[in-house]
């Protein structure tokens, strides 16, 4: 039976290193040089993998300078350095979003500053809604685009043959770090709000040194009693705070034909927007900041193919595979390709051997004798993918050994367009799961 692959935990500079290295070879960019005369006299590759991977790591940049310019823009891949870059631009964009109007004249509704706290509401109402990682789900699914910058910054300075890793990183780097990369860029959405409502404050301000704004109000849809209620309902913690008194019902209706001094109405607005959007933000930055503290260990997967390469090419072993065919007979051409494909796929020389063809089912199964890679298990696509049935066979095959699945596109004889929706079938059942699986593709 064999081994599971360790989960190799480094400090985040380090693993961010090793999943670049990773990334460009997977790529087929980067060719691994050979490290066993650096290793250390009765170095163990297996019992201390991480020094091995390092090394491998660290030589592979020594060997190419484009890959250690690349690895210089880690900061920016890695969600770190767009947290202090983005605060300047937010902090220029509020200043633009003010409350004021041509002509001197101040609305106390103030629509943009009203629309800015609403928005603020609605983002901490998504952050408390009930349910394990709600606030979280939208950055996941988007942290690989929130750091476009950083990957056009990076992808400018790699040149046309390391075009593609950056982005690779990108996305490999969200899945080995979730929490720490979630972190980061948490904090630096909220600082930049906090950053644009500054901003805002700042703008109003400014806009007012030089013009004797006068507060009115105007509205196609709202009355006085309307207009008095919201603004009470928005205006009295900054009220309360300040001492700046609430006009009542008839001096709101007063105002909305003569206008008074805007001083007043412009502290409320600055105070309610500190209350609302900057000392909340600013302290969800800390929140998230703290999450980053607590991940700064990195979990790498030992059982990725390219690390398994290294790691035995190191010790000096063969990568090792049973190809265990399920529910058909391949021919010889075929499993000739699909040699080729695990070579191709395990970045390496794959020793491979054939298992006898067996039923689809976890009681057919033999048992695995001694250690392997990967367990393949070849299949014809014609089945139909089912959970009930395959589920169960894929969780037995696991229990003696990493399994692949591999998806024998020439054994499925009908049309092509018939052919590709079975495998997207079958891949949609295999990623909900969790399988590594591969397409050979029909020969030509």
């Amino acid at each position: 039976m064999s081994r599971p692959a360790p989960i190799i935990e480094l400090p985040q500079d380090q693993a961010a290193e090793l999943l670049l290295v990773r990334e460009a070879v997977a790529a087929d960019v980067l060719a691994l040089p050979d490290i066993r005369h650096r290793l250390p006299a009765g170095a163990d590759v297996d019992n201390d993998p991480n020094s091995t991977l390092m090394l491998q790591a660290q030589a592979a940049l020594e060997q190419d300078s484009a890959l250690a310019r690349l690895a210089g823009q880690l900061p920016w891949l890695t969600g770190r350095r767009p947290g202090a870059w983005l605060l300047l631009p937010a902090l220029l964009a509020g200043a633009l979003f003010s409350g004021l109007t041509t002509g001197g004249r101040f609305n106390i509704l103030a629509p943009p500053l009203l629309g800015l706290l609403l928005w603020q509401l609605l983002i901490y109402a998504y952050l408390l809604w009930p349910g394990p990682g709600a606030g979280a789900r939208p950055l996941a699914r988007g942290a690989p685009t929130l750091l476009w910058l950083g990957r056009r910054i990076a992808r400018s300075g790699a040149g046309k043959r390391l075009a593609a890793v950056p982005g690779r990183f990108v996305h490999a780097f969200a899945a080995a770090a979730p929490a720490l990369l979630l972190g980061r860029l948490a904090a630096t959405l909220h600082a930049a709000a906090a950053a644009f409502a500054l901003g805002a404050i700042l703008g109003i301000y400014w806009d007012g040194l030089g013009v004797a704004y006068h507060a009115y109000w105007e509205s196609t849809f709202l009355g006085p009693e309307t207009v008095s209620t919201l603004i009470a309902i928005v205006l009295t913690p900054a009220s309360l705070i300040t001492g700046i008194p609430l006009p009542d019902g008839t001096e709101v209706t007063a105002m909305a034909s003569t206008a008074v001094p805007a001083a007043p109405w412009i502290h409320l607005w600055a105070t309610t927007l500190v209350l609302v959007a900057i000392l909340p933000r600013l302290t969800l930055t800390a929140l998230a900041m703290l999450q980053v503290r607590r991940h700064l260990t990195v979990e790498v997967d030992g059982n990725h193919p390219v690390i398994r390469r290294i790691l035995a090419h190191v010790a000096g072993t063969r990568l090792t595979a049973r190809i265990q065919p399920l529910g058909y007979r391949p021919d010889a051409s075929t499993l000739e390709r699909l040699r080729d494909r695990l070579d191709e796929h395990f970045h390496g020389q794959v020793q491979a051997e054939v298992a006898e063809a067996v039923a689809a089912d976890p009681d057919a199964l033999p048992t695995v004798d001694g250690e392997l890679t990967r367990l393949v298990l070849l299949m014809n696509p014609a089945q139909t993918p089912e959970v009930e049935i395959h589920g169960p066979l894929f969780a037995a095959a696991a229990e003696q050994a990493a399994i692949c699945v591999v998806l024998d596109a020439g054994a499925y004889r009908t049309s092509p367009e018939r052919r590709d929706s079975r495998i997207t079938a079958w891949q949609r059942l295999l990623d909900a799961q969790g399988i590594e699986h591969l397409e050979l593709e029909a020969p030509a």
